[in-house]
């Protein structure tokens, strides 16, 4: 391997090149790693209100109900990017609680960034009754450090990216009332890299003099899984100026299939564990679940031109419990990261103003909670509750047409990263501390085309 890699998490979205939209991103912009920006259009707004807004096929992602009310058929396609500025520094390590870990105390470029396609299109069948498809990248990070960063034995690479696909059916059940819901088939695919302190581990089955951090094995773990869960939601009109939505979407298991590779060309110690049947190319599954989600949103309409726009998520965490790396080599020993990881809530407000029949400016605010617990916070997913202002504009470009782009400054304070010696899982990995500083800006343009 050409970099340091301890376990890493990384998809493949190959699978999904046949579904024409695929992607997925690591994103200063993700709470932990959901990826909330799918469309143009509400990220002007910082999401505020997307829930609510009817007719509007892109916003399907916040609540299925969207597809209600397009007249004939309605496609919508954002491209959104995200670009970070991330770093992390008084890094301290140790092995065995004594042998202090040597290396790179502070690095550039933790969290990479990312570009994805997201979209959805709504058919009209009759009257009351819609059909609609939605493609989204709904979860995805990656994070980096140096071969020799002190955080290599916690990871060097981890990855995750996702790509999920709903089949949905609306009703209008009653003079602006609507319902909607289906399936959600999606994919995952993970990739974990990372350095093994294979000289502490000759040191401690074998009773060398082998000095602990001098000797260094690396291992890839990738696997992916196809998974299904459901998503529904509403809308409702409470008189002529309130417009109300709220939607849930279930969470999903998967159990990832895939294999490990192991690198001890370069560790002399590697060499002489795999004698034993350690560090031997072998496959691996795991339990990855994603988590689910409840949206409320709400649009009040001022004047004829300006609307206030409010929503609530709640982010389901709590089933990211923990994730446990299984090797089918009965002497490989599996390979456990607590996350313990809460249930987090999002709240954003903002604003969006007519400027004649053919232009819309939009601004908002969100605040994000963090769901890592803080005895476990890791280097692979450095998580911090993060605060978004943005602001878009959209344009009619014909009578067909309409135009939408929209940009947010993403940031949060410094959060610490804490991984405790005294943990079984980190007997070979050590203690880790360590700063991180996260920021970012997220910009997407998209299009909707009435046919």
């Amino acid at each position: 391997m050409t970099k340091n890699r301890l376990i890493r998490i990384a998809p493949r979205i190959a699978p999904l090149s046949i579904l024409a939209l695929a992607g997925g991103t690591a994103s200063a912009s993700a709470s932990g790693f959901s990826l909330n920006t799918q469309s143009a259009e509400s990220l002007g707004a910082a999401t505020a209100g997307a829930q609510a807004a009817r007719a509007t096929p892109g916003n399907a992602y916040f609540n299925p109900a969207a597809i209600v009310g397009v007249k004939g058929v309605e496609s919508s396609l954002s491209i959104v990017g995200a670009w970070n500025d991330t770093s992390y520094e008084n890094a301290t390590g140790a092995l065995f609680g004594t042998v202090p870990v040597a290396g790179d105390s502070a690095g550039e470029a933790v969290i990479g960034d990312g570009v994805f396609p997201t979209g959805a299109t709504s058919f009209q069948l009759s009257d009351k009754l819609f059909a609609g498809v939605a493609i989204y990248a709904p979860f995805g990070f990656n994070t980096s450090y140096n071969d020799t960063s002190i955080a290599r034995y916690h990871g060097t690479f981890s990855q995750v990216v996702s790509g999920s696909v709903s089949g949905l059916i609306g009703v209008e059940i009653a003079d602006g009332w609507s319902i909607a819901g289906g399936p959600r088939l999606q994919y995952v695919d993970i990739d974990l890299e990372g350095a093994v302190d294979a000289a502490g581990i000759e040191s401690a089955l074998l009773m060398t003099m082998t000095i602990p951090g001098t000797d260094d094995a690396f291992v890839d773990v990738s696997a992916n899984d196809w998974g299904v869960g459901y998503t529904f939601g509403f809308q409702g009109a409470l008189g002529d100026r309130v417009t109300i939505g709220a939607s849930f979407t279930s969470k999903i298991d998967h159990t990832l299939d895939g294999t490990a590779t192991f690198d001890i060309s370069t560790s002399a110690s590697g060499q002489t564990l795999a004698g034993l049947g350690l560090f031997q190319d072998t496959g691996v599954t795991s339990d990855f679940t994603t988590p689910g989600n409840i949206q409320f949103g709400v649009q009040i309409e001022m004047t004829p031109e300006t609307r206030l726009l409010a929503s609530a998520v709640q982010t389901r965490w709590k089933s990211f419990d923990q994730l446990t790396i299984n090797f089918e080599n009965p002497i490989q020993t599996p390979e456990v990261t607590t996350q313990n990881w809460k249930n987090t809530w999002a709240g954003a407000v903002g604003v969006e103003r007519d400027f004649g029949p053919a232009q819309t400016l939009r601004l908002g605010v969100m605040y994000e909670e963090d769901p890592a617990n803080p005895a476990f916070s890791s280097p692979r997913v450095p998580g911090a509750s993060r605060v978004w202002l943005a602001a878009g504009y959209s344009r009619d470009l014909s009578e067909r047409a309409e135009l939408h782009l929209a940009a947010s400054y993403v940031f949060a304070e410094t959060t610490p990263l804490n991984q405790s010696a005294a943990a079984p899982e980190n007997l070979f990995r050590g203690s880790f501390t360590g700063d991180v500083d996260i920021s970012g800006v997220v910009a997407a343009i998209g299009i909707d085309w009435k046919f």
